[in-house]
């Protein structure tokens, strides 16, 4: 019984607290200019409670927010940790889920997308970046740098420069 609580307290923090994002990271010497990069985290002032998510889900690491050292974050982003510890977790006790349940279906996808290795193509890649925004959108906290358009525009340059070399064709 003991067990159920500490779980439906977790997954009930994770409703409230927790944060499913994808940065857009552009690069020049990538295949189409851009990375996605999938991060889970929680932001707190105690470290006991990130620490109890922690040892639950079995994975992340815990840091002092950088610039307010009175908070701590939990983070997920190493893509083994997400597929194999965060994922499963959450798909188990998902039905619990009800503020962060669209966040995080969406967030599922982009993670198992990516570990398969589906991004490689050019729509695909585009795909996901679409429900990238639309993941963003759904938090009123999230700010992107750049319109999706602009992120096209550079996957689309990438795309003709690579036309243009020679053996590409």
């Amino acid at each position: 019984m003991e067990y159920m609580l500490v779980t439906g307290y977790i997954i009930g923090f994770i409703d409230a607290e927790g944060c499913f994002s994808v940065s857009i990271k552009v690069q020049k010497d990538l295949t189409y200019g851009v990375r996605l990069d999938p991060v889970f985290s929680i932001t707190q002032a105690r470290r006991d409670v990130l620490e109890l998510i922690r040892r639950a889900i079995g994975a992340g690491r815990i840091i002092e927010k950088p610039g307010q050292r009175h908070l701590h974050v939990y983070i997920v982003d190493n893509m083994n940790e997400l597929v194999e510890k965060l994922i499963p977790f959450l798909d188990k006790y998902q039905n619990l889920l009800h503020v962060k349940k669209e966040a995080y279906l969406i967030f599922r996808n982009i993670v198992l997308t990516l570990h398969k290795g589906l991004h490689k193509n050019v729509s695909k890649l585009k795909e996901l970046i679409s429900k990238t925004y639309t993941l963003s959108n759904l938090s009123s906290k999230a700010h992107r740098r750049r319109s999706i358009n602009e992120v096209f525009k550079i996957v689309n340059s990438h795309i003709a420069k690579r036309r243009d070399l020679p053996g590409e064709r």
